[in-house]
């Protein structure tokens, strides 16, 4: 394999991959790991594994389009990743299944201790109610929200992952935020 200069940028390295395809290899190995934890978060374990292979091989596909003022390109593997699981999504109506698998995984797993078993019910209850706003959501929020608490990209990563200026991004993730809030607020009063 070709040399990387120690301390080039993922612009530098995916310029040089248009001379050099297998220099590539270089993004995949800086990012395939939180791409990885991005799919697993996004569509489970078991798809996670498709989604990588996917999302690298689009972006050495798409990397002639790779736009050279981004030094990282992990907000560009996101953007290409939601893509491919929006796809997965639509061909497989995973929404309804990722909610109620989510729910029989807990509970499958949990051992017969009863204890345990309602802990983790309790648990899994709660992220059901979360997971259920966040799929009531328009996708763009959805996505936008996603990005930023759990891949903690910012705002201007998250606008470039998505191809959005950064002001939608705030506004979406604001109208996101609030409607959490409010499934939040609503939730606490429906405890006590």
């Amino acid at each position: 394999m070709t040399q990387i200069e120690a301390g080039a940028t993922d612009a530098e390295v995916i310029a040089r991959s248009l001379r050099t395809p297998e220099v590539f290899a270089e993004v995949f190995d800086r990012h395939q790991r939180a791409v990885h934890a991005y799919a697993v978060r996004r569509a489970g374990r078991d798809a996670a594994d498709d989604v990588l292979s996917d999302a690298f091989l689009t972006a050495f596909g798409q990397r002639k389009r790779y736009k050279p003022d981004a030094e990282s390109a992990l907000p560009w593997l996101y953007g290409i990743a939601g893509n491919i699981l929006r796809r997965r999504w639509r061909s497989l109506a995973a929404t309804d299944r990722l909610v109620q698998s989510a729910a029989v995984h807990v509970v499958r797993f949990a051992d017969s201790h009863e204890n345990q078993v309602v802990d983790r019910l309790g648990s899994t209850q709660d992220w059901l109610s979360v997971r259920t706003v966040l799929e009531q959501l328009p996708d763009g929020d959805r996505e936008a929200i996603l990005l930023f608490a759990w891949e903690e990209l910012t705002y201007p990563e998250i606008a470039s992952a998505m191809g959005i200026p950064v002001g939608t991004v705030r506004s979406r993730i604001h109208r996101a935020r609030r409607h959490l809030r409010a499934a939040i607020d609503d939730t606490l009063e429906v405890g006590r």
